[in-house]
């Protein structure tokens, strides 16, 4: 094992952080009593206000997040852990996107060092922690997190939509987003950008609220707590953002105001699901070029394959590298084209195909709720849909250890 050559530098003097700013949420784990006495000082000096010590490691850390909010800022000790990365991993299934994370320990390790900050870990301190470098750094870090500083973490913008209208895009994203939530145990925003006529609330049997005309009409009052109210629950996991509007007069939609919705969201939560609406409105246009996946739904027609192709490559067209997704919806429809003919009119195989079982979707439509719950063939389907969209399918672990605490990163 090589010992640090010299020690961690210190970030900033806390002195540098007014204490009025240093708000935010402090959670930490620690296994020994030196440990919770240093950081109780130093949050005693630093007049942080949301401050609390619970005893554990990294692995009670991850049992704990997987039932509860993460908070701002995460300590978690990882003293006696054989596998740390691979804790590490664990708790980054169940943390928020928003986290910063600090991690202490007993192993003087240069690699160890260098393996959690390239994980992006915001720092990590062996023990004895030395009492001015835990001021400083709970200083900063609880000071960016009262201020909702920008971690370098954002989750993942996924956006749906359909080649054209009628294909099933809305039922895909439902249960896509239902399935990274329930069985990927992700935290998911679900937001439905069809102000008025749009479905979402009703597969999940919720009562639409006027949240999104709010965030989108003055933008300015987006912040943690406005998100916190106007997001519906569907699951422990899975929160919703959809509105029903009249009809007339129509709601202008600010591109720019929806963007910085959805780039708010992301700091929230791990992946952040789109319905968009068929039809290249501006605002369409605008969150689809922004998103870091794009899936286009089409059903087993000749139009549909046809569209399909046609949007794709609208989108190969704007330059904006981004990955793009097909779904063959509801595969082996009466009268629709075979999957090898779908594919030579699509110009390629689909990425997914997801089989046609009209019974068990429009029964779980009808009581309001996602159709993996009901279907097993369907929930299978989707899964192979949701490994495409999270790279388990492709890169198993190993994606998921590259991807720990900045599953957006590469979203921006």
């Amino acid at each position: 094992m090589t010992a640090l050559a010299k020690p961690i530098q210190s970030p900033p003097p806390a002195a540098s952080v007014p204490a009025a700013e240093r708000g935010g949420k402090v959670v930490a784990y620690v296994t020994d009593a030196a440990t919770e006495t240093a950081l109780r000082q130093a949050a005693a000096q630093l007049l942080v206000s949301e401050f609390e010590v619970r005893r554990g490691d990294v692995r009670t850390a991850a049992r704990d997040l997987a039932r509860q909010r993460s908070p701002d800022l995460l300590i978690v000790d990882l003293s006696g852990i054989e596998l740390p990365i691979g804790a590490m991993e664990a708790l980054s299934q169940v943390c928020e996107p928003s986290v910063t994370v600090v991690a202490v320990g007993d192993r003087n390790d240069v690699a160890l060092y260098r393996n959690l900050r390239g994980l992006g870990v915001a720092e990590y301190l062996f023990k004895p922690l030395p009492a001015d470098q835990v001021e400083a750094l709970l200083g900063r870090a609880a000071g960016t997190a009262g201020r909702g500083g920008d971690t370098g973490r954002q989750g993942k913008l996924v956006a749906v939509t359909g080649a054209r209208g009628g294909v099933g895009a809305t039922t895909v994203a439902v249960n896509l987003a239902a399935y990274l939530a329930d069985i990927d145990r992700r935290r998911i925003a679900l937001v439905d950008l069809d102000l008025h006529t749009g479905t979402v609330a009703l597969h999940l049997n919720l009562k639409p609220g006027r949240g999104l005309r709010e965030a989108i009409e003055a933008p300015e009052r987006v912040d943690g707590l406005f998100l916190e109210r106007a997001m519906q629950p569907a699951s422990d996991r899975l929160d919703v953002l959809a509105t029903e509007e009249p009809i007339v007069p129509p709601v202008a939609q600010n591109p720019r105001a929806v963007l910085d919705l959805l780039d708010c969201l992301r700091g929230q939560y791990h992946y952040v699901v789109v319905d968009v609406p068929h039809g290249l409105s501006e605002t369409a246009r605008a969150v689809l070029d922004h998103a870091a996946l794009r899936i286009i739904v089409a059903d087993g027609n000749l139009a549909g394959a046809r569209d399909a192709l046609r949007l794709r490559g609208a989108f190969e067209a704007s330059g904006t590298a981004r990955q793009t997704l097909t779904v063959h919806n509801r595969r082996g429809a009466p009268g629709a084209l075979s999957q090898a003919d779908f594919g030579r009119a699509l110009g390629s195989p689909a990425d997914c195909a997801i089989e046609c079982r009209p019974k068990p979707l429009v029964e779980a439509a009808t009581l309001g709720e996602p159709a993996i719950r009901r279907c097993a063939p369907f929930k299978s389907d989707i899964s192979r849909l949701a490994g495409a969209v999270s790279g388990q399918s492709a890169n198993g672990a190993a994606g998921l250890l590259a991807r720990l605490f900045r599953s957006g990163k590469a979203a921006r």
